[in-house]
């Protein structure tokens, strides 16, 4: 393939080729992405009945340094 193509022909494929596969691997992944999106249900949020239940409840914003600091 060198001596029919030469150095710069033969980069040049290998890199066109090269090129052609990750876009194919993009397109490939977008593609299950897309499907699996699809098909999998969104989540629905539980409500939070005891806002003191809440992940957050009781955070507030101090000026303080921390402690032991």
């Amino acid at each position: 393939m060198l001596a029919k193509f030469g150095f710069l022909g033969s980069a040049g494929l290998i890199l066109g080729i090269l090129i052609t596969m990750i876009a194919a691997g993009w397109l490939l992944s977008s593609l299950v992405w897309l499907v699996r999106r699809r098909h999998t249900p969104a989540p629905t949020p539980a409500p939070i009945d005891d806002p003191s239940q809440h992940p957050l409840a009781g955070f507030t914003w101090t000026d303080e340094p921390p402690r032991g600091a």
